[in-house]
């Protein structure tokens, strides 16, 4: 069946010119790995196929195909790819941190007033993206800690960085309580993370590397890679939660098409927003919105989730479109009373770039 493989690995070759110049072989330009899988494989067939480099291994004899997933892991070289954005190890020996290697906890301690806990998403080694209304002109750096990697040490906060428009209390004169729109704050980290397997950078929009991921050509503007993680349709994404120390993808769905506006109005069900008569007070146009259900019946975060990212799984890539920002019902207190208009609300991370280009433009993202 087929042909001879020698002859195609010879043709690849020569149209690569490797190995016909003795000064220059060019033998780095092509890797041949080989996988010779249960009892009948001939060592020395496969021997002859598979490229030979010192020090390097190209030739796998398996047992079975259950054991190819090991041999990827014992393939690739991670510590060259940690700084990648959006990566995971989806290996089934690999913990909930390995598979959300961007997740941050974040913790804020007031004395006498209690405990304050949020999510948020590494975005570089010395920023976390979170939610500003996780904490109050009150809040001493000393007080909030972040965690990542699901690791006990705690890191210590330099500063943390407010969008200029967030303001909690902008609408009080007009009878809603809390606004909750720009609602989005870097932490900045005293040192710098160390990437890991466990602890990894989330693709935020229109940079390079999230470019990159979705294998865009080098020339797509931003607005071009907006069309394409949101169009005007209902948009496959999730969140994280965490509970019982452990972390749970959950699958959600934007609303951007035609359910758009039944799930925004859905947002004067809030708490403290029955006199609101126009949804355009408390939804902007700086908000996503999940929840509902239709298309399905979407799972809701829950307080401790507020400024985790909200995430588009695209060509086993992680991009983060939005920041969880609040809710219409707190399903976490009546989880088997959920009712259809329970509603999530996130800021629109294409709606605050030139704040995130100008906080970040040292960290080497490279913004469009």
């Amino acid at each position: 069946m087929g042909g001879d493989p020698v002859t195609v690995i010879h043709d690849i070759r020569y149209l690569l010119d490797i190995g016909r110049n003795r000064k220059n072989p060019r033998e780095d330009y092509l890797d041949i790995y080989v996988f010779g899988v249960g009892p009948l494989v001939n060592q020395e067939n496969i021997n002859a196929l598979a490229s030979k480099k010192d020090k390097e291994q190209h030739v796998f004899k398996l047992q079975g195909m259950e054991n190819l997933e090991d041999v990827f892991v014992q393939m690739l070289d991670e510590s060259r790819t940690l700084g990648l954005c959006g990566m995971v190890w989806e290996h089934k020996d690999g913990t909930p941190y390995h598979k959300q290697p961007w997740h941050a906890k974040i913790s804020v301690i007031r004395p006498s007033k209690g405990h304050e806990s949020c999510m948020g998403a590494i975005v570089s080694e010395y920023f976390v993206l979170t939610a500003a209304h996780c904490f109050t002109v009150d809040d001493e750096k000393h007080s909030i800690k972040v965690s990542v990697g699901g690791k006990r040490q705690e890191w210590e906060v330099e500063e943390v960085l407010f969008h200029p428009n967030y303001n909690l209390n902008a609408k009080k004169a007009k009878g809603i309580p809390e606004f909750y729109d720009y609602d989005v704050a870097l932490i900045k980290l005293t040192k710098k993370l160390k990437y890991e397997t466990t602890i990894r950078p989330i693709c935020l929009p229109c940079t390079e590397g999230s470019i990159q991921a979705l294998r865009l050509p080098r020339s797509t503007t931003c607005q071009q890679q907006m069309q394409e993680l949101l169009p005007a349709k209902d948009i496959e994404a999730l969140f994280v939660s965490e509970s019982k120390k452990t972390l749970t993808r959950k699958a959600v769905y934007i609303k951007n098409g035609d359910k758009k506006a039944s799930c925004e109005r859905d947002a004067l069900h809030a708490p403290g927003y029955d006199k609101v008569k126009d949804v355009s007070e408390v939804v902007t146009p700086r908000f996503l919105c999940t929840g509902g259900v239709a298309p399905y019946a979407d799972p809701n975060t829950c307080k401790g989730d507020s400024g985790g990212p909200l995430i588009i799984h695209k060509r086993s890539r992680f991009i983060q479109v939005g920041v969880i920002s609040w809710g219409v019902v707190d399903v976490c207190k009546r989880p088997q009373q959920v009712p259809g208009y329970a509603r999530d609300f996130h800021i629109n991370l294409y709606h605050v770039l030139p704040w995130l280009k100008e906080k970040l433009k040292n960290e080497d993202l490279g913004f469009l």
